[in-house]
């Protein structure tokens, strides 16, 4: 398999999982709530938690494979990495 479609295949997973995420945060949209449907929503929040995890883990191969460097996170809290003026 080539490179380019090894890519684009891991792309297209991302976006279906990606819409999968969407699609269980948009419930509400059709009346269906926590309150509802308990059992229903808990079980649905674990899929998605799961698919967060795979989400996260296809990025990473998309960004390995693609030869890009995975950078640690930058701090935001501008209070952290002030110098001793």
């Amino acid at each position: 398999m080539s490179l380019d479609s090894k890519i684009e295949r891991l792309n297209k997973r991302y976006r279906g999982l990606a819409r999968v995420t969407s699609a269980i945060n948009d419930l509400y949209i059709y009346g269906i709530y926590e309150s509802n449907f308990p059992r229903l929503m808990e079980t649905l929040n674990k899929a998605k938690d799961a698919t967060k995890d795979e989400i996260q883990a296809t990025k990473d191969e998309i960004e390995y494979s693609a030869g890009y460097t995975i950078a640690s996170e930058k701090p935001t809290d501008p209070f952290l990495n002030q110098d001793n003026e």
